[in-house]
């Protein structure tokens, strides 16, 4: 330990010591906003001010279920959530982007700091500092898994927009999504292995659904419409830029398909029906399919972190923790379908990387700049 600390005299780079001399021979690494940030930081803490405080009957996140599915020894979390103080915007893939498409408005909320490319930067600089460590000192990296879950904050901040800003927005998104793995496919000795959730439908989520008290109903089922359109654009965008890409594996899970099973076996349950499948008949995994388990007090409030907020009695019946988090069983299901995927090797961009090992250039595809056809009045 004495040679330890004559090579550096970093506090954070005290901790991956510490991490790495314990081994971590099987680690994820995560990426991502307030669906992934486990609340551990390996640099970067927030301030105490701005952390949000974890409640042990959340439950897990989707991180910590794969971890657990494929018996990881660490975590090393990158991730950041929403600060407490309400008029912030949760970790988007491009904070630039953002300030384009938003234009002078954004000035009325602070976007987190910790955008995709600032969390990769901050992950290559990390592992740097671990590879000083003599590799007799350490136990190597067997396997390493990136995830990466963005799209929370992007979809709730482009919807206000134009439709075609929107889509712009969407566009560069996820280009520079895609950019920013290319530099982490550049630091990594062999191709990553990369777990990436397409999105869930926001306007399903409580934040979202306060804005119907606050409008006519037939702007909302405006303001829905437009929100629904532009989810279905992002998975689209994001599936067909993932299958194109060939510097690594990646293993894409479908949380919206996941949540909308269980919501219909509620309602199903409810209505005391059944489908062909025998869906409804058993009692469904979550009873409160709207309610989140936290709810403030005050009519109108919307931070949690803030108010007071009445919590409910059993957490694991509702699938919203609170306005924006899922709940611990619905991580779970996503986590556990990440894990299935991992296990089967069953990657959305195989062939392209069976071109890249073998050498191949891979076919230009129809164009990067696509255009999606949609129902009329999207």
């Amino acid at each position: 330990m004495i040679l330890y600390f004559t090579w550096v005299h970093s506090a954070d780079f005290e901790d991956t010591v510490h991490t790495v001399w314990r081994g971590s021979a099987h680690r994820i690494v995560v990426f991502g906003n307030d669906w992934s940030d486990t609340g551990s930081y390996r640099v970067s803490s927030p301030v105490l001010s701005a952390v949000v405080a974890r409640d042990a009957d959340r439950g897990d996140l989707w991180v910590e279920t794969l971890c657990k599915e494929l018996a990881c020894d660490t975590i090393d979390n990158f991730a950041h959530s929403k600060p407490a103080a309400a008029a912030h915007i949760g970790s988007l893939v491009d904070a630039d982007v953002h300030s384009e498409a938003k234009g002078a408005g954004s000035n009325e909320t602070t976007v987190t700091p910790f955008d995709f490319k600032t969390q990769v930067e901050q992950y290559i600089t990390y592992d740097k500092g671990r590879r000083v460590i003599p590799q007799s000192l350490r136990k190597g990296d067997e396997w390493t898994f990136f995830t990466v879950f963005f799209g929370l904050w992007d979809l709730l901040e482009y919807s206000t927009l134009e439709k075609a800003a929107a889509m712009s927005a969407v566009d560069k998104s996820i280009a520079s999504l895609f950019l920013n793995l290319d530099v982490l496919a550049e630091h990594t000795a062999n191709p990553p292995k990369v777990v990436m959730p397409k999105m869930i439908d926001a306007s399903f989520l409580p934040q979202f659904q306060l804005q119907k008290k606050a409008m006519r109903e037939a702007d909302f089922a405006v303001t829905q419409h437009r929100m629904v359109f532009l989810w279905a654009y992002w998975d689209t965008v994001l599936v067909r830029t993932a299958s194109q890409w060939n510097k690594g594996a990646i293993y894409m899970p479908g949380p919206h398909d996941l949540i909308m099973e269980e919501v219909r076996a509620k309602q199903l349950y409810s209505k005391q029906i059944s489908d062909a499948a025998g869906v409804g008949k058993q009692a469904p995994l979550f009873e409160q399919i709207e309610q989140p388990c936290l709810v403030p007090q005050r009519s109108g409030a919307t931070d949690l972190q803030t108010s007071d907020v009445q919590k409910c009695s059993v957490p694991a019946a509702h699938l919203f923790w609170d306005n924006v988090q899922l709940s611990g069983p619905a991580h779970e299901l996503i986590g556990k379908q990440a894990a299935s995927l991992v296990r089967g090797n069953q990657t959305v961009n195989e062939r392209e990387m069976q071109s890249s090992d073998n050498n191949e250039k891979p076919k230009e595809q129809e164009g990067q700049n696509f255009n999606l056809k949609f129902p009329p009045g999207f």
